[in-house]
């Protein structure tokens, strides 16, 4: 089975969604100290402005406006080594400028000293306060915020590497512990495909220590064990259930034989000999369920396979049927592909073989034909070309006790129900198809129906 893609896979998903927490986390705290750093910043700026503002307001109180104007021209001739940028404007009350270095009053009401940042008319933003100093005469200060800008600046790009590193060691963390319970789970998938593949004794390993995926290993375990017993338990049963009908059946046909030994009446010897016939049908009855039930509960189930030849197998079956098929008059052909190999059990399959043939045979007229073909894959095909099965029977006809009008002899309908067990124990289909005339059984392995 195909491993799911990223967003497929519960671990790729779990290891995103560790991305995307420690992403937003970072974010969230920028966000955060992007703010307090933005308000000390604010705070700083106004406390600049306001001592500033504060003395000029002094020295106007103190000295008068000729002096006020000579000391804000003092503060234009200080260069400032941080590189920020001050404004001043000393007004009168309809805004005609007395000093400083602004051309019109800004935004910015004087007589409740307000104070907050200010868009300049080239786009320039300063915090600034204002204030009445006296009667037509306002005052506003005010300072370029290029610090706290640039420490923003700093402060995302901090963030950003750091956001980085962390999505980076996020990303990693999270591969290496998504592949480590990946390792884990695919253990138990691998168990279980082992299981499917006739390996019922396999097992998932221990792992790690004692926690979810340790219990769910444990699991799995006890329940393959407790599948094991069962399906142990049913061969035995199985096996006791065949001894002890058996047993006294063939006992019987021994009492039966012996008393038509010891009679001379007619009657009496065929009705003797009909209820050993009927004896041995019983037996042979009993012995296909019981093969068919052993053979299901087999599915699966590698263990007394072996690697067998098909080709053996099939050649030795044509030279059989090929001699029983000139006694009836029909045409017996086999195309036998050489080398076709198996891990099977022989005479199971030689059973599946023989089952198919003996169907083809029983339903087709002296005069007619079938054919055997096996093929790479490995494709066993069994075909005649009698009156074919309706489209209706072509899934009826492999369940048990089913038989079709027309058939040639008394049989169980069990032949097609053990064949098709023995086909799926060795992880193969079987199904019919109309051959047109006639039918067509077909072999062949699961992935390629």
């Amino acid at each position: 089975m195909a491993r799911p893609g990223l967003f497929r896979s519960i671990f790729g998903r779990v290891t995103m969604s560790a991305l995307l927490v420690s992403l937003l986390s970072t974010l969230a705290l920028f966000l955060v100290v992007r703010q307090i750093v933005d308000n000390d910043a604010r705070a700083m700026l106004a406390r600049e402005v306001d001592t500033d503002l504060a003395g000029l307001a002094d020295i106007y109180v103190s000295a008068g406006r000729e002096d006020l104007k000579a000391r804000i021209a003092d503060r234009f001739a200080v260069e400032r080594q941080d590189g920020e940028r001050v404004w001043y404007l000393l007004a009168r009350d309809n805004g005609d400028r007395i000093a400083g270095n602004l051309t019109r009053w800004p935004r910015i009401a004087p007589n409740i000293s307000e104070a907050r940042f200010v868009t300049l008319a080239d786009g320039e933003r300063m915090f600034a306060r204002a204030t009445q100093l006296g009667p037509n005469m306002r005052l506003v200060v005010g300072r370029s915020d290029y610090r706290g800008q640039a420490l923003l600046a700093r402060l995302a790009v901090a963030f950003a590497t750091a956001g980085a590193l962390i999505a980076g060691l996020s990303l990693v963390a999270g591969h290496f512990a998504a592949r480590r319970l990946r390792n884990r789970v695919e253990a138990v998938n691998a168990t279980f495909a082992a299981v499917r593949a006739g390996h019922i004794e396999a097992r998932v390993p221990g792992a790690g220590d004692s926690d979810e995926l340790t219990e769910l290993a444990t699991n799995t375990n006890d329940m393959l064990d407790q599948v094991e017993r069962l399906i142990e338990a049913q061969r035995a049963v199985s096996d006791q259930t065949a001894h002890e009908i058996r047993t006294p059946l063939m006992h019987l046909d021994t009492r039966i034989l012996r008393a038509m030994e010891a009679t001379r009446d007619d009657m009496l010897l065929q009705t003797l000999e009909r209820s050993r016939a009927e004896i041995r049908s019983v037996v042979r009855l009993l012995d296909s369920l019981l093969d068919i039930a052993g053979t299901q509960a087999m599915r699966g189930d590698m263990r007394g396979l072996a690697e067998v030849s098909l080709s053996d197998i099939a050649e030795n079956l044509a030279d059989l049927y090929g001699a029983s098929a000139e006694e009836l008059g029909i045409g017996f052909h086999a195309r036998i592909a050489p080398g076709i190999r198996l891990r099977a059990d022989a005479m199971q399959m030689m059973r599946l073989m023989s089952n198919l043939l003996d169907n083809g045979f029983k339903y087709v007229p002296s005069g007619g034909s079938v054919s055997l073909q096996l093929s790479a894959g490995p494709r066993i095909i069994v075909e005649d070309d009698g009156d074919g099965i309706p489209a209706a029977d072509r899934e009826r006809i492999f369940e048990r006790y089913v038989r079709l009008d027309g058939a040639a002899d008394g049989g169980h309908g069990l032949g097609l129900a053990l064949a098709l067990a023995i086909a799926q124990r060795h992880g193969l289909t079987l199904h019919v198809e109309d051959a047109a005339p006639g039918a067509r059984f077909v072999v062949q392995p699961e992935d390629e129906s």
